[in-house]
């Protein structure tokens, strides 16, 4: 354990060194999301957690490529899979921390939806409220607290891949791989609206809306109990259980990875 840990400062040091520019981009995007969720509608957090997951792989693994941080492994009396298992656990473990207080701060904010909610989440809300569901049953809060897990467990399996292509592949070539990653979080946003443009443009479509109603109904049957709590758990358990498959297979290809 005491290995693990030592190399995760490791990993936070070298990551320190000269990216305090990205640093304070990702610092700054992140506060960005917060503040936009406690003026206008809390669920708007949802995107500081994705800004800081796609983007802290890339901030800690491009010190390699930035000051050759690499090298460092082939100094310090280590091996490979503890470094694997290190990396992961530092990303993962920000991440999680960091999505549980976004979490709490949503949750506090929800408390308060009545002074800062836009006019336009009101009557989504009420609409929402009054048609059930769209015919599904389930509350808008249970909606949301599974969106906000939904979110956390696709970003985590994002982030787990990009673990993974590293370790198999290594650093990538490319330059300004932080600014990629970035434009991946604004063509995710993109892709989320054209899929609830999509959603609603099928309840507009008299033939499909029953199917859709049926399949949504399938899906979240366990958002409905305790505001969504059992679907949260079952996304974290989801996302959790990628990770630690992406690592067992991150750990393989960094063993059979030539450096």
């Amino acid at each position: 354990m005491k290995k693990i840990i030592d190399l995760m400062r490791v990993d936070l040091i070298s990551a320190k060194g000269r990216n305090k520019g990205k640093f304070f981009l990702i610092l700054g995007l992140t506060v960005i999301f917060v503040a936009i969720g406690m003026l206008s509608e809390a669920i708007f957090m949802v995107f500081s957690i994705v800004v800081l997951g796609v983007m802290l792989v890339p901030f800690i693994t491009m010190a390699e490529k930035t000051h050759n941080a690499g090298k460092i492994f082939s100094v310090i009396p280590t091996d490979r899979k503890s470094i694997v298992i290190s990396r992961f656990a530092l990303t993962t473990g920000i991440y999680t921390v960091f999505s549980a207080i976004i979490f709490i701060l949503y949750l506090i904010m929800e408390k308060f939806s009545d002074f800062h909610g836009t006019t336009l989440s009101k009557d989504v809300n009420e609409l929402y409220e009054k048609s059930s569901g769209f015919g599904t049953g389930i509350q808008m809060k249970a909606l949301e607290n599974s969106i906000f897990w939904f979110i956390f467990a696709v970003t985590l399996m994002v982030m787990a891949g990009q673990h993974r292509r590293y370790f198999k592949k290594g650093i990538s070539s490319k330059s300004n791989s932080l600014i990629r990653s970035f434009l991946k979080f604004l063509g995710g946003i993109a892709l989320v609206c054209a899929v609830s443009a999509a959603i609603i443009f099928i309840f507009n479509i008299n033939i499909l809306k029953p199917t859709f109603v049926v399949f949504i109904n399938m899906i979240f049957a366990l958002a409905a109990p305790m505001n969504g709590m059992l679907l949260s758990i079952a996304l974290i358990f989801i996302g959790f259980g990628f990770t630690i498959y992406q690592l067992v297979c991150s750990v393989v290809d960094y063993e059979a990875r030539e450096l």
